[in-house]
């Protein structure tokens, strides 16, 4: 049976007695108003982006000497550390298909779309060598925790009113952030420098009738994001719970023939869709899902 319908409008929707709107798309035999024909096979992808957070350490040269100047103890060896931040929900949409064919998923399944930031090395020349003479690593670090001291005793000196005739107003704010900028840097030498940036990738899921939790990958805090079959990590799962409101609005009949002016057609159910690490919920949203909706005989629309 051949249905014309508009390309901007492949999927078309109707109401339930709940107040919803259900997605209704054509099944079978169709011809695009350019003279395309088509067999639509409505099937919903669901689009899941899962974000990271990318913690980076460098350790600093002079780390073996924090606990002694400074009582702390700090990172004796670069790292790495991953955390899931949070994942967005959506469904794949393309403006042309609207789901009635999507095709093949995209390659390569994941698409990292946002990454910035990167980690900092130390320069080889050590910002606190102030002469050409050699000096042992220890009294380098000696020096640097002074240097530090020094430089908070003159921040407690300038912001107690000691240099208040000659620094003050706007002088006095520019010189307590140089203060505070020159201590960072000495006490990165101790500490490490430390990054966090983030990250986001794309997976697309299909989603099959009978199933109802999917492994969308899988994810270690040594390593971030892995792929679904990489078993090292845990599972990020998704989990699909149709409402069953597609059924309701439109129960099920028995197998006829369409009339003339009739075609069947799949209605969509609204799912409720969450992504779960664990026990932690990342992200959820209600989305019609065709594969867990009912077929149906319906006027040509």
């Amino acid at each position: 049976m051949r249905m014309m319908f508009a390309a901007a409008a492949l999927a078309v929707c109707t109401g339930t007695a709940y107040g919803q709107v259900l997605d209704v798309a054509p099944v079978g035999d169709a011809v695009m108003p350019d003279g395309r024909r088509v067999y639509a096979m409505p099937q919903t992808t669901v689009v899941v982006d899962i974000t990271v957070a990318r913690e980076s350490v460098v350790t600093g040269p002079y780390a073996r000497f924090a606990q002694k100047y400074f009582g702390v103890i700090a990172p004796l060896a670069d790292k790495e550390t991953y955390t899931l931040r949070s994942a967005v929900v959506s469904r794949y949409d393309p403006v042309v298909t609207r789901d009635l064919n999507p095709g093949p998923i995209p390659a390569p399944h994941t698409e990292i779309y946002a990454d910035t930031g990167s980690a900092e090395e130390f320069p080889r020349v050590l910002p606190d060598r102030r002469s050409a003479s050699g000096s042992s690593l220890e009294n380098a670090a000696r020096d640097a925790a002074q240097t530090i001291f020094d430089l908070r005793s003159r921040r407690t000196e300038l912001i107690t009113g000691d240099y208040a005739e000659t620094v003050y107003g706007a002088g006095l704010a520019t010189a307590v952030e140089r203060i505070d900028r020159m201590e960072n840097e000495y006490l990165e030498l101790f500490f490490g420098k430390r990054s966090v940036t983030t990250y986001t990738v794309r997976y697309y899921v299909v989603p099959d009738a009978e199933g109802r939790t999917f492994v969308v990958c899988r994810f270690r805090d040594d390593r971030g994001l892995l792929p679904a079959d990489d078993l090292s990590g845990e599972p990020v799962v998704l989990e699909c719970r149709p409402q069953g409101v597609a059924v309701t609005a439109y129960p099920p009949q028995r197998k006829r023939t369409p009339r003339s002016d009739e075609a069947e057609y799949a209605v969509a159910d609204m799912t409720d869709c969450r992504v779960m690490f664990d026990r932690t919920e990342l992200g959820n949203a209600v989305l019609p899902v065709y594969q867990y909706g009912v077929r149906t005989i319906l006027p040509v629309r």
